[in-house]
């Protein structure tokens, strides 16, 4: 398996940690190979686990392993499911990737049932190694990481707050991943802490639909 393609075959524990226990049904968008949303159902018991994903030989794995897989443009494709039909969305290193993500999240946040959730991975921008690069005039796209030369969007703590509460959602910061590099942990200790924001690779957020 290459790189490229092992990226479609994650398994995001990361991310299904914070799935509600009561969950349902779930709708993976980004659903690549279908593993993260396989193991969903059978770590959760989620009784229908439907994915959407962008390439087709991808969406095809996906599909053995998923309940329904749609094959397309999640920002132009008809999202033709009832109110209220998922009890969680996971949008796992998918918005940064979109033209407008605002205007996804309003579409998304319909189809969640009252209790529902969306919980989504979003890198960040503000990471002292992208930091670093934009000091030296080295801002440079790569193959995958923060500067992803896939990526659309650009997200910080703060922005990706205003995202949510513009699209209608409460969002809740549920946890990080961080660089465990040894020169983090010297700079952590050399700034007695302060340094431990810029550390931060990717944010968890769990949203929830603000009440009408």
């Amino acid at each position: 398996m290459t790189d490229s393609t092992a990226y479609y075959h994650l398994v995001r524990t990361d991310v299904v940690r914070h799935v509600p226990p009561a969950t349902r049904r779930l709708l993976d968008i980004g659903c690549g190979a279908g593993l993260t949303a396989q193991y969903a159902k059978d770590a959760l018991g989620v009784e229908e686990a439907v994915g959407i994903e962008y390439v087709p030989a991808i969406a095809q794995q996906a599909a053995e392993r998923l309940d329904r897989v749609f094959c397309g443009d999640v920002e132009t494709m008809e999202l033709d499911f009832p109110a209220g039909y998922f009890d969680c969305i996971l949008c796992a290193d998918v918005l940064e990737h979109l033209r407008d993500p605002w205007a996804l999240l309003q579409r998304l946040r319909p189809l969640l049932s009252p209790k529902g959730v969306l919980v989504a991975s979003i890198p960040n921008l503000r990471h002292a190694r992208v930091l670093a690069k934009i000091i030296l005039d080295r801002f440079e796209y790569e193959p995958s990481g923060i500067l992803d030369r896939t990526h659309l969007r650009f997200f910080t703590r703060h922005t990706i707050e205003q995202m949510f509460t513009s699209a209608g959602y409460a969002v809740h910061f549920a946890g990080v991943n961080r660089s465990r590099s040894w020169k983090f942990f010297l700079l952590n200790l050399a700034t007695l802490g302060l340094a431990r924001p810029f550390s931060i690779v990717q944010y968890i957020v769990v949203a929830r639909p603000k009440p009408p």
